[in-house]
């Protein structure tokens, strides 16, 4: 084989949309071309997902003649067919824009691993950005990889193979992966803070704060939008406003869900106003609730409960002189009695220092009340209701997850908290639920948690407890690379859905649906 004169090739890393430059220039004049294989989920019936980036990088206009794909061990019945788009200089690909790019060729391979495609493309001076995808088969198996990598170039002058040095992993099939907002949507900057739940018609309801203007928490202006779905997530309703932001210091966010009943019935608690740092006795950040009957479709308009909780209005003569707090995003917790729980996280006095308490109302939403002190040191919380009914305290901090427990429906808590060995995460939201099998399935109760894994928020990670919360033996990663806040749901059928921050440099907002087979690594002890 020859080596290549007059072009540059350049491959990178495509995550779920995002491009991260792997392998760079060596010599001037001579390419190489670094193949790492492609990390992120694929949903079923997923079009146009991606699997490489290519630029190539030429020193004139020249001819390309073909490029040369090792598929390894794809099962090609995963797969209806994989396309190459070319958008020339633009270093972005969106797949719902393809019409606005260059098709370049479609194919779809017999059972031969290694695919020669023969076309002709003017390679322009500079960047030529291509870009291959592939379209997901509906009835794709559910933990199947698709793998590709780019082997060889095809020039006027001859035949350049890449060199490959990489660990190849593929990306791998789940039930569902559909993004719901990417930034600049529907006119907004970014959007931010997921809370999901399978409402009591089966359907999926999210709430999504649309930060219009920056990534930035209140008092920026920031609307709370829903989503619903109706297909199991594969197909989303267009955003539906429940509380709309009127300007900088007038917005709302931080939205959590809870079933209010099994007849449409569902409540959000979010905060507005001044945000938790500004915030103070005399001028608190104000907390709102709206209640939706028909399972998200319409909502209430918001409604003030702040001066049940703090503030000068309060009667409350210790929380009256509370500074500031807000409720973890994410889901609350309804209990049979019909009591609904919410962590709340306070700035108790002029220092940074948070703590949390739980905030709970036996009327839904027509008064309030606050529990002891569950944590200090503290940020966003989530609970569940273990076996016994005791309720379980998942607390967001640096380092080990901290827990504690009530024994009375979250009115007293424990006086100190204890720490998971097993859950190491950065500071940073996440969910906790209680998985409850569908009828006529054998499985136990399960106790799922979603996190970043180690330092940094990044690799979203789904936990299984099978001991009501007293170890997380099992893990799968769900976002391999940058994410953060994340909520979770079960669906009628039992599988497992996931509303999760990811990306870099604005994060966009995925659902995820998967089984509970998949999240247990299909082995034998299954519960």
């Amino acid at each position: 084989m020859s080596s290549l004169k007059n072009v540059i090739i350049v491959t990178s890393l495509v995550v779920s949309g995002f491009c991260n430059l792997i392998f760079a220039q060596t010599g001037l004049g001579v390419a190489n071309v670094g193949i790492k294989s492609v990390e992120g989920l694929l949903g079923r019936g997923e079009s146009c997902a991606l699997l490489l980036h290519i630029n190539v990088v030429s020193e004139k206009e020249m001819p390309l003649k073909g490029l040369d794909f090792d598929f390894f061990k794809t099962d090609f019945s995963d797969v209806t067919g994989f396309e190459l788009y070319a958008t020339d200089t633009l270093a972005v690909f969106d797949e719902r824009h393809v019409s606005s790019y260059r098709h370049v060729v479609s194919f779809v391979p017999d059972s031969t691993r290694v695919v020669k495609l023969n076309f002709s493309d003017m390679l322009r001076t500079g960047d030529n950005h291509y870009w291959l995808t592939c379209n997901v088969s509906a009835t794709a198996v559910e933990g199947h990889r698709i793998y590709a990598v780019l082997r060889s170039v095809f020039l006027d002058s001859g035949t350049y193979e890449t060199t490959n040095e990489y660990v190849l992993r593929g990306r791998e099939i789940v039930l569902c992966r559909s993004v719901l907002f990417r930034p600049g949507d529907y006119g907004s900057a970014n959007y931010r803070i997921p809370a999901l739940i399978t409402a009591s018609d089966g359907s999926l309801v999210t709430l999504t704060d649309r930060r219009k203007n920056n990534d930035l928490d209140l008092p920026q202006d920031i609307d709370v939008v829903c989503r619903r779905s109706t297909d199991d997530g594969c197909t989303w309703s267009a955003p539906l406003c429940v509380a709309q932001g009127a300007g900088y210091g007038k917005g709302f966010g931080d939205a959590a869900l809870v079933a209010t009943d099994a007849e449409g019935g569902l409540m959000t608690v979010f905060c507005g106003g001044t945000g938790l740092w500004a915030s103070m006795p005399s001028h608190p950040q104000s907390l709102y609730y709206a209640l939706s009957h028909d399972n998200g479709v319409t909502w209430s308009e918001p409604v003030d409960f702040t001066s049940f909780i703090y503030g000068l209005e309060c009667r409350d003569t210790v929380r009256k002189q509370w500074y500031g707090g807000f409720c973890a995003s994410g889901n609350g917790l309804s209990l049979p009695s019909g009591r609904l729980l919410f962590v709340f996280t306070v700035r108790e006095n002029q220092s940074n220092n948070l703590s949390d308490y739980v905030i709970f109302t036996d009327d839904k939403g027509q008064t309030w009340q606050v529990s002891e002190r569950a944590a200090t040191q503290a940020d966003e919380a989530k609970l569940v209701a273990l076996s016994d009914g005791k309720l379980l305290m998942s607390i967001r901090c640096k380092g080990n997850r901290r827990f504690n427990i009530s024994s009375d429906g979250g009115v007293s808590w424990a006086d100190t908290t204890s720490a998971w060995n097993d859950l190491m995460a950065p500071a940073c939201n996440g969910d906790m639920i209680r998985y409850i099998a569908p009828e006529n399935h054998h499985s136990k109760a399960l106790l799922l948690q979603s996190l970043p894994l180690g330092t940094e928020r990044s690799h979203v990670t789904v936990y299984a407890s099978r001991d009501e919360g007293v170890s997380w033996p099992v893990s799968r990663c769900i976002v391999p690379y940058a994410s953060a806040y994340s909520s979770l749901c079960v669906l009628p059928d039992g599988t497992i859905g996931l509303y999760v921050e990811e990306g870099d440099g604005g994060y966009s907002m995925v659902f995820y649906r998967f089984s509970l087979d998949w999240l247990m690594g299909g082995t034998s002890d299954n519960p």
